[in-house]
């Protein structure tokens, strides 16, 4: 019988999944906005944005997916976890150098949930660091919940 404990991690690993998927598969349909926002940051040469862009949404939809179903989540959460602190720098570094986005270009679904700026903000930063907190969690957790991994072993 199952624990609470595992209940909570299941549910911390299928929403940081979710949030991650959503996110991603949003980026599809709006796939040149997207580009353009990664090359509005200023942080790559231009010729690495759409590189960049395909990097970033293809790990986003494949990581959401890992983390939902419980796949190889040491590796996913570690992974999961630098793309997180990834997009932290990024936002951090936009507010840093004051430059004037209206938009982040995460499309998080969460963001719009809770009605939270779409913009770059100090408070996405945050999440983005909580976010990768949770998901170090997840990578070294023990308790792995209702996961595929669990049904293997």
């Amino acid at each position: 019988m199952k624990t609470a404990a595992a209940v909570l991690m299941t549910l911390l690993r299928v929403a940081l999944g979710a949030i991650l998927f959503s996110s991603g598969i949003a980026k599809v349909d709006g796939f040149g906005t997207f580009v353009a926002a990664v090359e509005s940051y200023h942080i790559l040469p231009a010729v690495l944005s759409l590189p960049a862009s395909y990097l970033l949404l293809s790990a986003e939809i494949t990581l959401g997916i890992a983390l939902c179903i419980g796949y190889r989540l040491s590796g996913a959460g570690v992974v999961a976890s630098l793309l997180f602190l990834c997009f932290a720098f990024a936002l951090a570094s936009v507010l840093w150098r004051n430059l004037r986005l209206s938009s982040c270009g995460c499309d998080n679904v969460l963001f719009e949930w809770l009605s939270l700026s779409q913009a770059p903000t100090w408070q996405a930063v945050c999440i983005d660091g909580i976010f990768a907190a949770a998901s170090l969690f997840i990578a070294f957790s023990r308790e792995r919940g209702y996961s595929v991994e669990s049904l293997v072993k």
